[in-house]
C-alpha cells in the first residue's frame, strides 16, 4: 500500500477545471418525488458530516445512495492532481455513482460530504433488486450509470495506471486482459518515460518487479491476470448450491443465453476463459447486427449485455476456463482451471470458435507486440501515423482496414482471393473504395515477417500471378 495525501479541509476543497455542469440532466437527473419516495421504503436514512466519507475509492460493493439534502463530492486519488481538487458533485434530488455501484466493482473515485448531508441507502444487492423489477427507476439508474462512465474514461478519471515496458510480454498480456473486460487503465511506457521511470523510482519498485499496476493506493508488482481479475471482482465466489443454468462461454450467444435464463429468474452462472463478448468484442464496429442500425462497436456491445446480464441477477466470472464436466444424475459438476468447481442442473455450451492463427514465419515471436488478432483501439493506439497490414477478407478485417485508416498512414489489406466479393459484404467494400489510404492487395499471402531493434518492421508478402510467384518486402509496423 502507498500513504495517500491526506484532504485539506472541505473549506479548502475546489473544483476541477472540468468539472462537468450540474445541469446535465445525462448526467444528473433529478429523481421523481415518488421515484425518491419507492426508494425510501426499502432504504437506509443516513446523515454525513462535513468532510465524512461515504466510500473509499477502490471499495467493492459500495452502497447506492441518494442524496436527499446536501452536497457530496468525488475524488480520484490515483491521479497527481492537488489535494482537494474534486472532479464532480451531486446534490439533493440526485443519485450517486456509476456501474461500479452496481456492478459490484471496485468504485473508481471516493466520495465525501463537502457540506451537512442527508442520504437515502441502499446495498448492493437492494438496488439490483430495485432495477430488476421497478422499470422506470431502472432504466433511469442503468443510464445514467453508463452515462457517467464514458464520462469518467473520456476524462481521465477513475484509471487504474499500468506501468510497464511495452516490449515485455506480459505487459502486453495485462492490457489486452484490462481492454477486454472493459476495466478502465492508463498506460505508461517504463522504456520511454521518464516520468513513469521516476515514479518507480519513488514507489521503491524495480525494473524486475515490472509491469506494475497502480490502483486504490495499492502497489501490485508484476501481478498475474488470475489476481488482477479476482481485485478487480471479475472472479466472485461461486455458490454451493447448484445453479439451475450454467452457461460456458461469453460471446454473444453465451450472453444471450445467460439474459434469458436469468430474466426467466434462473440461478444463472456464466463462465469464460477470456473476457465477455467473445470474438463480437474486438470488433472496432458492427453495422449488420440486429437493432443497431448505426453500428456499434464490439466493446459497447459486450458492455451493455454484461450490464443486462447483471440487470436480472446473473453472476458473471472472468477468466474461469472449464476443464471438465461430470454428470451424476440431474446435477452437473463443472471442474474449474483454478481448482474450484460448480454444479447446475443444465449446462450451455457456447464456445464459440477460434480464429486462424498466422503461419507467416516469425509470426509468433511479434503476438501482442507487432501481430494483433484484434483491431481496437487499444492497437490504433500503438501504430498510429504508421503502415499496416490487415490480413483476411472478412467482414472483420474489412472494419477492421476502415477504422485504422483513420489513425494509421497507410493501411493494406492482404487477400488471397482475386477481390473481396465472395467472403465481404457489399456495403464494406463500397466504404473501403471510397476510403483513401486503404490497398487491396490480392491473390497474396504474408511469408515472413522482420524485425528492427527488436520490433515488427517488415512483411514479405507472396502474390500468385498465374504460375508465377513475386516476392517483395513492405515496411510495416502491425499485422
Amino acid at each position: 500500500a502507498t500513504p495517500r495525501t491526506p484532504l485539506p479541509p472541505p473549506s479548502a476543497w475546489r473544483p476541477a477545471a472540468d468539472i462537468p455542469d450540474g445541469s446535465d440532466r445525462v448526467l444528473y437527473p433529478l429523481l421523481s418525488e415518488r421515484l425518491i419516495e419507492a426508494i425510501g421504503d426499502h432504504a437506509v436514512c443516513r446523515t454525513f458530516a462535513p468532510g465524512e466519507c461515504l466510500f473509499e475509492q477502490g471499495e467493492r460493493h459500495a452502497p447506492f445512495f441518494v442524496v436527499e439534502s446536501g452536497r457530496v463530492v468525488f475524488f480520484d486519488r490515483n491521479r497527481d492532481d492537488e489535494p482537494g481538487v474534486y472532479f464532480a458533485q451531486v446534490t439533493g434530488g440526485m443519485f450517486i455513482g456509476d456501474t461500479a455501484m452496481f456492478t459490484g466493482e471496485p468504485t473508481v473515485a471516493e466520495c465525501r460530504a463537502i457540506e451537512r448531508t442527508r442520504v437515502l441507502q441502499l446495498t448492493h444487492d437492494q438496488l439490483r433488486e430495485l432495477v430488476a423489477h421497478h422499470a422506470e427507476a431502472g432504466d433511469l439508474i442503468l443510464r445514467t450509470l453508463m452515462a457517467r462512465r464514458a464520462w469518467l474514461e473520456g476524462h481521465g478519471y477513475g484509471l487504474l495506471q499500468l506501468l510497464g515496458p511495452v516490449s515485455c510480454a506480459h505487459t502486453v498480456r495485462i492490457r489486452e486482459f484490462l481492454s477486454r473486460n472493459q476495466v478502465p487503465f492508463a498506460w505508461r511506457d517504463t522504456e520511454s518515460d521518464g516520468a513513469t521511470a521516476a515514479v518507480l523510482e519513488r514507489l521503491g519498485v524495480h525494473a524486475d518487479d515490472t509491469p506494475v499496476i497502480l490502483a486504490a493506493g495499492e502497489v501490485r508488482r508484476n501481478p498475474r491476470i488470475e489476481d488482477i481479475a479476482s481485485c478487480l471482482g471479475l472472479r466472485p465466489e461461486l455458490a454451493d448450491e447448484p445453479y439451475d443454468l450454467a452457461v460456458v462461454g461469453g460471446g454473444p450467444g453465451g450472453l444471450a443465453a445467460a439474459v434469458y435464463g436469468a430474466s426467466e429468474g434462473l440461478r444463472t452462472v456464466l463462465l469464460d476463459a477470456t473476457a465477455p463478448g467473445g470474438q463480437a468484442a474486438t470488433s472496432s464496429k458492427i453495422e449488420n447486427y440486429l437493432g443497431f442500425t448505426t453500428g456499434i462497436s464490439g466493446a459497447e456491445l459486450a458492455r451493455q449485455a454484461v450490464l443486462q446480464a447483471r440487470k436480472f441477477g446473473a453472476t458473471l466470472s472472468t477468466p474461469t476456463q472449464v476443464r471438465a464436466i461430470e454428470c451424476d444424475g440431474t446435477v452437473k459438476t463443472l471442474r474449474l482451471d483454478d481448482g474450484r468447481s460448480l454444479r447446475a442442473h443444465v449446462v450451455v455450451l457456447a464456445t464459440g470458435a477460434e480464429y486462424r492463427r498466422l503461419e507467416a514465419e516469425g509470426c509468433d515471436g511479434f503476438e501482442g507486440n507487432g501481430v494483433f488478432y484484434a483491431a481496437g483501439h487499444l492497437e490504433a493506439q500503438q501504430v498510429r501515423g504508421r503502415r499496416v497490414l490487415v490480413v483476411g477478407g472478412g467482414n472483420s478485417a474489412g472494419q477492421a482496414a476502415v477504422f485504422l485508416s483513420q489513425h494509421c498512414a497507410h493501411v493494406s489489406l492482404v487477400i488471397r482471393r482475386k477481390d473481396l466479393a465472395a467472403t465481404m459484404s457489399r456495403y464494406l467494400i463500397a466504404r473501403i473504395e471510397r476510403t483513401p489510404g486503404i490497398e487491396v492487395v490480392a491473390s497474396t499471402e504474408v511469408q515472413r515477417l522482420g524485425s528492427a531493434g527488436g520490433r515488427l518492421a517488415t512483411a514479405t508478402l507472396a502474390t500468385v500471378d498465374g504460375d508465377t510467384v513475386h516476392e517483395r518486402t513492405v515496411e510495416c509496423a502491425a499485422v
